[in-house]
């Protein structure tokens, strides 16, 4: 304390003059309006700045949140978006028969990808959802940017997917443009291109066309962004094409599983269909 009071003793004519000079600050800009202006304009930018710095800083550290939180709206938006592509039925009469409400919905879930690999032949990622979030073996997986895959086994917490990068995995798909149905199948080469398979050559094609998912299976909704033809030619009966994948597997991030209300009882219907005609 006592060498304190001798520093503030050796300053004194300093310190004196420093609170001169600022209460001569303080008068001037309080009684001068163009002073003033200048100087909350400047406090403004100043403090601004700072705020800006804090909030970016806090962002960073708060990125993986906003992250989540957006997959989870963009999953809602998406479940928002089937069910107004729901096609609306006008019944000019009441059927004798009343049918119970039937959901076509799809459900969307969002996940993050915590694994992924690509260069191998059955190539697959991991999911931070699982079982305990609804999560089962067979469902379709998404991205912001088309297909992604199939969800290959679950546990309570985690699940892996089968990539459209494996060999073993087929799609139903649709030629947009003319709505030729074909098949999806990786030949285990470029991890940005796969290959359509099953288009008649008597079927016109242009470089570009987008091919979709059909929704010929309980899988995947229809329309599902799978790429676009990079190039072709003509085989004995069939076209050889190659199709850029719409999504970089090198660089996903976040995902949606697909969940189909109606797809349990869409297998049992088909198989008991099967096995009537085997």
């Amino acid at each position: 304390m006592y060498r304190l009071l001798q520093l503030l003793h050796s300053y004194r004519a300093f310190l004196l003059l420093l609170f001169i000079e600022l209460v001569c600050i303080w008068l001037l800009v309080r009684n001068n309006p163009y002073h003033s202006a200048a100087y909350f304009h400047t406090s403004n930018a100043l403090i601004g700045t700072l705020y800006k710095a804090r909030n970016n800083v806090s962002q960073y550290f708060d990125l993986p949140v906003i992250n989540e939180k957006l997959a989870s709206d963009n999953a809602r938006l998406r479940e928002l978006l089937s069910q107004s592509q729901v096609p609306i039925i006008v019944e000019s009469k009441q059927d004798s028969l009343e049918n119970s409400h039937i959901d076509y919905n799809y459900k969307y879930l969002s996940a993050k990808v915590i694994n992924n690999s690509t260069r191998l032949m059955h190539n697959f990622l991991t999911i931070n959802k699982g079982s305990v979030n609804g999560i089962e073996p067979g469902m379709g997986v998404i991205s912001a940017n088309g297909i992604v895959g199939k969800v290959m086994s679950v546990s309570k917490n985690f699940a892996t997917v089968s990539s459209l990068l494996n060999t073993d995995v087929f799609v139903s798909s649709f030629l947009k443009r003319n709505n030729t149905f074909c098949s999806i199948n990786w030949d285990g080469r470029d991890k940005l291109k796969t290959k359509l398979l099953f288009v008649p050559k008597h079927i016109g094609l242009e470089e570009g066309d987008t091919v979709v998912t059909s929704g010929y299976n309980s899988v995947f909704p229809k329309n599902i962004l799978i790429g676009f033809i990079d190039d072709y030619t003509k085989n004995a009966s069939f076209y050889d094409i190659n199709v850029n994948l719409s999504n970089d597997f090198s660089n996903l991030a976040y995902v949606y599983v697909i969940k189909n209300p109606l797809k349990e009882e869409r297998i049992e219907l088909e198989t008991a269909i099967q096995k009537e005609n085997e």
